[in-house]
């Protein structure tokens, strides 16, 4: 099948997972690597690295009617997979804004609750949920030998699905090779904690969503009353870090990296309060936010 974009000529395998070798820009099309059909049908060899391992399942399905369980031990010890027909990723160069994106369903998860056992009630701070496992590791290896390593951080689980989503940018395939182009044979996953978790899709898309960052309320609060501040914030599909700073005075740095933050004033007086949101992997701008609290004796 085929059909024109603009002035490029993109041949879709329809029987296959991939396309062959493409310009990706900006306006390139969501490719889909796994959607959950049978990984044997299309495939996909499924195996360990290390003690880890990966199988194909039912017990856990996003799209189709399978996914592929994966089963970690560490940052070195986790699944392989590997394509028969190998997946173009880039042809002429990575593009910044483009993203392999993975979606994970975690079995083991924490549920992060900031305020509890203090005797206050927050309407802003919500529970929320999230891997054990704070980081993962992709490797990602080529038909010709090279490979890739990323790291990426965990987030919060989607809580209209339960699934994570997680991507990593082709902006860090520039050290493969000549970086000219990435044709992936297979790939790795690991993450920091033993783990059990289910690949739903994998896709290939572009973003280019700069960081968004909700305002910070002025507030009036008693010395030595927790203080909980929320950070808002979205940035397509890249994962973000987070900075709070709690009093300008004494120079700008990071007295907690967490998205909900606690804190204690113990003096009266007057505070700036400074949050920064940056991409993880330094592609987007940080956006900085600050907002004045007033602590009264």
């Amino acid at each position: 099948m085929m059909r024109f974009l603009g002035s490029l000529l993109v041949l879709v395998v329809v029987a296959g997972l991939v396309c062959p070798p493409a310009v990706f820009g900006a306006a390139s099309p969501e490719v889909a690597i796994f959607k959950g059909d049978d990984p044997t049908n299309e495939g996909i060899a499924l195996g360990g690295w290390g003690s880890g391992s990966a199988v194909k399942t039912k017990e856990q399905i996003l799209d189709g009617a399978w996914s592929i369980k994966i089963t970690t031990q560490g940052m070195y010890s986790g699944a392989k997979i590997e394509f028969t027909q190998p997946v173009t990723l880039f042809s002429e160069g990575p593009d910044p804004t483009r993203y392999v994106q993975f979606t994970f369903f975690f079995k083991d998860t924490q549920t992060i609750n900031p305020v509890q056992g203090t005797d206050y009630t927050w309407a802003d701070v919500e529970p929320y949920t999230k891997p054990k496992a704070s980081k993962m590791r992709f490797v990602f290896v080529s038909d010709k030998g090279e490979t890739v390593e990323a790291i990426e951080p965990t987030g919060a689980l989607d809580p209209d699905d339960n699934w994570m989503r997680i991507a990593v940018p082709l902006a860090k395939f520039k050290q493969a090779g000549e970086g000219s182009s990435f044709v992936m044979k297979s790939f790795m996953v690991f993450t920091d904690v033993p783990s059990t978790l289910y690949l739903g899709n994998m896709k290939l898309l572009s973003d280019s969503t700069p960081i968004k960052v909700d305002p910070l309320d002025p507030r009036t609060v008693a010395i030595m009353d927790p203080q909980f501040f929320v950070a808002n914030a979205t940035a397509g599909v890249s994962s973000l870090k987070y900075s709070w700073d709690f009093d300008a005075n004494n120079g700008i740095q990071a007295e907690c990296t967490d998205m909900v933050a606690k804190h204690y004033y113990r003096a009266g007086g007057e505070y700036t309060v400074t949050l920064t949101v940056s991409d993880a992997d330094g592609l987007k701008a940080p956006v900085t936010v600050s907002t004045t609290v007033e602590v009264t004796d």
